[in-house]
């Protein structure tokens, strides 16, 4: 597991306890900044865990962490949960939302509050190119529901930040009054 104390305060990159040139660079283009928590270091093992979860299929590693994913929930308690949507094609290719899969297992409840459109897979484009992603979410419920809420947004994997950061402009101009994110790895 990453420990928080020693990541990024913006993006949770590991060994890198102030903020990073990646979130400084968000801050002067966005005017904030995300606070995200990543669990653990996308390394070898958690590859092979999305593999074969993600893009292989087998829904049964949905559970492999958790436990991890209750404990960090715990400091979310006031917070609406939204797990990053997938378009419709995505869905109904792949079969489920790989975020929501993990989070069935876990106490909390959780909303879709935001809808993807139809856009490129993020898995298979270069870092410039996700850069420069244009708004890929719409919001799938009344502004009231969210207006002065604080949300957190659960992804699979914080790469770039810019899926993140499109959802949390997108409910900032919406009236939520904090956004913060969780991803499985960083």
């Amino acid at each position: 597991m990453i420990e928080q104390k020693a990541a990024c305060p913006g993006c949770g990159r590991p060994n890198s306890a102030e903020l990073c040139g990646d979130c400084l660079q968000w801050q002067k283009q966005v005017g904030f900044v995300l606070e995200n928590r990543g669990l653990f270091y996308y390394d070898a093992g958690f590859r092979q865990w999305i593999e074969g979860y993600k893009f292989t299929g087998d829904y049964r590693l949905r559970g492999a962490f958790t436990a991890e994913l209750n404990q960090a929930l715990k400091n979310y308690r006031d917070y609406l949960i939204c797990p990053m949507p997938l378009s419709k094609e995505r869905f109904a290719t792949r079969g489920f939302n790989q975020v929501s899969g993990c989070l069935e297992l876990t106490k909390p409840a959780y909303h879709f509050l935001l809808e993807r459109k139809e856009l490129a897979p993020q898995s298979g484009k270069t870092r410039a190119e996700r850069l420069k992603m244009e708004q890929p979410f719409t919001l799938k419920v009344s502004k009231e529901k969210i207006r002065n809420q604080r949300v957190l947004l659960v992804d699979d994997v914080y790469t770039t930040g810019r899926t993140l950061v499109h959802g949390a402009e997108l409910l900032y101009q919406n009236g939520v009054e904090t956004v913060k994110t969780l991803t499985f790895a960083r």
